[in-house]
């Protein structure tokens, strides 16, 4: 019972050190030097939150700083057109992140919409990754197990009924290895993919 408080109190522990590091936003010096613009530009190529200038002003508010927000803003929506591409959206969905909305609430439709599309595209080949990786791991795991039934049938010290047993195991086993290589075949045509 105690280790499990300790660990619980630890983990709280971590948890507020996490909260602290993300709470912190921008500099004091950043603040002060108030080039917001700048700052506006690189948030949005990144494709940060417009949200993100609320922690700004609450940063530098204790620094005794104002954000220029209008300035910030438009820097940041013209640094989101560089990140609202129908590249970015595919990567990130290539990679199975969630979708950005970043994009679908700026000015910028025609990039919004290639944001999307690529998106779309993307997340659509890391689903196929994700079956075609499911497939592999799947001949691997029938695999293992033919394996193991093949070393304990070399066994001479098997008994008999352990032994049929073990014929019909593998039998069964081979027969599921076959149409599930067969299955990932038809998987690779059916999308022409050329992975491996």
């Amino acid at each position: 019972m105690k280790k499990s408080i300790r660990k619980l109190l630890l983990v709280g522990v971590g948890g507020a050190v996490l909260l602290l590091v993300s709470c912190e936003t921008i500099s004091e010096q950043d603040c002060q030097a108030g080039n917001w613009a700048d700052i506006g530009y690189k948030d949005g190529v990144k494709g940060k939150s417009r949200a993100k200038i609320a922690d700004y002003v609450q940063t530098c508010s204790e620094y005794g700083a104002e954000v220029d927000r209008q300035t910030y803003l438009q820097s940041y929506d013209t640094g989101l057109t560089y990140y609202c591409t129908y590249d970015n959206g595919f990567e990130r969905g290539r990679n199975g992140s969630s979708y950005n909305t970043v994009c679908g609430g700026s000015d910028n439709t025609e990039g919004a919409a290639d944001f999307r599309a690529g998106y779309d595209d993307g997340y659509s080949e890391y689903e196929l990754r994700q079956r075609y990786a499911r497939y592999e791991t799947d001949i691997d795991d029938l695999q293992a197990e033919l394996q193991d039934v093949k070393a304990r049938l070399a066994d001479p010290a098997i008994a008999a009924d352990e032994k049929k047993r073990l014929h019909k195991k593998k039998k069964r086993l081979i027969d599921e290895l076959e149409d599930l290589r067969w299955d990932l075949r038809a998987f690779k045509r059916k999308y022409d993919l050329h992975w491996d």
